[in-house]
């Protein structure tokens, strides 16, 4: 166990860093500043002015900057943009170089029911035509017209324009490529109406670091291997429009040349006859779509965070920061292809947070980028709070706010915190920093530090201890996402975003932790049940494992599943079976034992070491184990204080919220405090 003096008193490693786009002029009377309102370090940026990292006084500053924090004995991380997202190098990326913009690519079809000459020129908001056909369509009732996919027929085409004969009852496919930017989260956001490059493209994330990253080690040679990490800010695709009182003219699939020919090298057969599926079509659709979004997620992970990581380490530091909308199924879908492997493939994972009020906190914003951590072995996630959304509820009580939001991130597997939620220098020496703003003062911002701080400092190095395991089906959404020509942050038939948060909510809150598990785990668990007689996941013991009520899930993972049920591990679909195999969209006649999220529910109450629910608010529970200790984290979302019943072996509580330490013996009741977390250690 760590020493009480530690966890009275946490390292600076473990506290807040602030976001620090920009500086007082006196830089050593800012540095005292932050050491006295009780932070860590900062995540700060070569100053944003007059041509960001072109201009060699910038660079300048920035390493005076650096110099002043490492003489203060604060840490830093680089942030990695001029404003957001990442990637656009306040427009030095782009700037001569227009081919690497996000791109997409959109669907012309037009179908002929007696014979006709077919033209199509394409228009200026468009780069060019990549590829055309017809097809022949099978009419066989009044009301049904059906495209048959293995009967492609190629049409000439140059990059402007086409024509070509119809015949009766053939439909023409014209695919074309334009810019990923209008309607898209590049123009809905707070800092710039910039064009962003093609995260896909290698070539695009290239110069990228050449413009940005390059000049400051050309200036400051060991400015990375001096960071803690690298922070990137909310990168993605573009292809997504983000509002619902919009309408566009083009509904966007993600495109990158040199995308057809991956595709037939990765799965060994074109994509050029089923083309159409992405856009159009029922449950023959879904294998290629699950097959196209599962390779756009891997082009990102090698040309985005997995190039930026190779840099990075290669000089020293590493790669991290956050994505977009992590909480949300649908969007690792319409934001990354595949997100799961874009996280994996950083050096160090990071997510964001928003929803800073307890009540509308979404617990996936952890849980679904914990399945990187766990994969990866890495000490946890950084997380950036941002106390964006329901601001004026937030505004009435935000220190006690965040507070709780941080015991549900910590538990969720966040060991590193980059902060929005700032302090209010105003009053610090007399008001030498002039008006600052801010939620927190002086003796609040110490006391949130030191409460981050000793979570940080018991859980260093720790990961959740659990045999509980939720499956996350990406492939349903894959296999439903199809481009839209209008927009919304949460719009479109995803049966997997909204079975799976509320299966989750349920395991969640009845007490019972848990990993997100997929297909390939699954196949670790049969795997270590061949070899060990035991299942198990990442070391955990597998004991249960929970299904959605999919539309579409691997036939080889409930393969899987049926052999852990027969193996003894408790399997429970929610409701009902999965219909269509991803492999084929063909309808699966496969069984597993179905229950309704009561039954549920009353799987996972059954607890030996709080067998009772905890009274006076919610209080969720997660276990961890170091130097031959059980630590048990314990916390209350509720604004009332819980009262917890306590069946473990005797040990002690350890109270983040005063670094005290006090004995607690088996069968004892535990307070935890409203918004607060406690450790129990035995």
């Amino acid at each position: 166990m760590i020493e009480r003096s530690i966890f009275e008193n946490p390292p600076k490693k473990y506290r807040v860093n602030p976001m620090m786009h920009g500086w007082p002029a006196d830089l050593k009377m800012a540095m005292e500043a932050l050491n006295d309102f009780g932070y860590g370090g900062a995540v700060t940026n070569v100053p944003f002015a007059d041509g960001f990292t072109s201009n060699p006084d910038n660079l300048k500053k920035f390493g005076e900057i650096l110099d002043t924090m490492d003489e203060a004995g604060l840490s830093y991380w680089i942030y990695d943009e001029m404003g957001y997202p990442s990637g656009q190098g306040g427009g030095l990326t782009l700037d001569g170089h227009p081919e690497y913009t996000a791109k997409g690519f959109y669907m012309h079809r037009r179908i002929a029911y007696e014979p006709v000459h077919a033209r199509y020129r394409l228009d200026d908001e468009s780069d060019k035509i990549i590829w055309a056909a017809k097809y022949p369509v099978e009419t066989p009732g009044i009301h049904e017209s059906y495209v048959q996919f293995d009967q492609m027929i190629p049409v000439p085409f140059t990059e402007t324009e086409l024509e070509c004969d119809l015949a009766a009852k053939e439909v023409l496919y014209v695919f074309c490529v334009k810019d990923a930017y209008e309607g898209t989260h590049s123009t809905h956001n707070v800092s710039s109406f910039r064009k962003n490059i093609n995260i896909m493209d290698k070539r695009a994330v290239r110069r990228f670091i050449d413009m940005c990253f390059e000049p400051i080690v050309k200036t400051i040679p060991d400015a990375y291997s001096r960071a803690l990490n690298v922070f990137t800010d909310e990168p993605s695709l573009h292809v997504a429009y983000v509002r619902e009182y919009e309408t566009w003219n083009y509904a966007l699939a993600p495109w990158v040349d040199g995308l057809f020919e991956e595709f037939e090298k990765l799965y060994g057969v074109s994509i050029l006859p089923g083309l159409p599926l992405i856009f159009e079509g029922g449950t023959n659709a879904y294998p290629i779509r699950i097959q196209f979004y599962k390779l756009v997620g891997k082009l990102i992970a090698e040309a985005w965070s997995g190039q930026l990581a190779q840099w990075c380490e290669a000089h020293g530091g590493g790669f991290s920061g956050h994505y977009l909308l992590e909480e949300n199924i649908s969007h690792h879908v319409k934001q990354y292809g595949d997100f799961i492997p874009v996280l994996r493939a950083a050096s160090y994972p990071g997510i964001d947070i928003l929803n800073c009020y307890p009540e509308i906190y979404t617990y996936n914003t952890a849980k679904i980028p914990q399945m990187a951590v766990r994969k990866n072995g890495s000490n946890g996630m950084m997380v950036e709070i941002c106390p964006f959304s329901l601001v004026e509820e937030f505004k009435k009580d935000p220190l006690n706010n965040m507070t709780c939001v941080m015991g549900l991130l910590y538990l969720g597997g966040v060991r590193v915190t980059h902060s929005y939620f700032q302090a209010n220098f105003s009053d610090w020496r007399g008001g030498v920093l002039g008006r600052t703003g801010g939620y927190t003062n002086e003796e609040e911002t110490n006391w949130f530090n030191e409460y981050t701080g000793r979570l940080g400092a018991v859980l260093d190095g720790l990961d959740n201890k659990c045999s509980t395991f939720i499956y996350y089906g990406i492939e349903d959404a894959q296999a439903k996402t199809v481009p839209m020509y209008s927009g919304g942050w949460n719009t479109g038939d995803n049966v997997a975003e909204s079975v799976t948060g509320a299966l989750m909510t349920t395991v969640y809150e009845a007490g019972r932790d848990f990993y997100y598990v997929d297909t390939e785990d699954l196949r670790e668990a049969l795997d270590t049940l061949e070899t060990t007689g035991t299942p198990s996941i990442s070391g955990n013991p597998v004991k249960e494992i929970f299904v959605p009520a999919l539309d579409v899930m691997y036939r080889e993972a409930v393969l899987a599943l049926q052999k852990l049920a027969e193996a003894g591990v408790t399997v429970r679909v929610m409701n009902r079976m999965p219909m269509y195999a991803a492999e084929t969209g063909e309808p699966m006649n496969l069984t597993l034992p179905a229950a309704t999220l009561e039954e549920i529910r009353s799987i996972v109450t059954a607890d030996e070491t709080f067998p009772v629910p905890a009274v006076g608010g919610l209080v969720l529970r997660g276990r961890f184990e170091k130097d031959g200790k059980t630590i048990w984290m314990l916390v209350n979302k509720s604004r009332s204080d819980a009262v917890i019943g306590y069946h473990g072996a005797d040990g002690e509580i350890w109270n983040p919220s005063d670094g005290s330490v006090v004995s607690v013996r088996s069968g004892a009741d535990i307070t935890v405090p409203a918004m607060r977390a406690v450790f129990v250690v035995s």
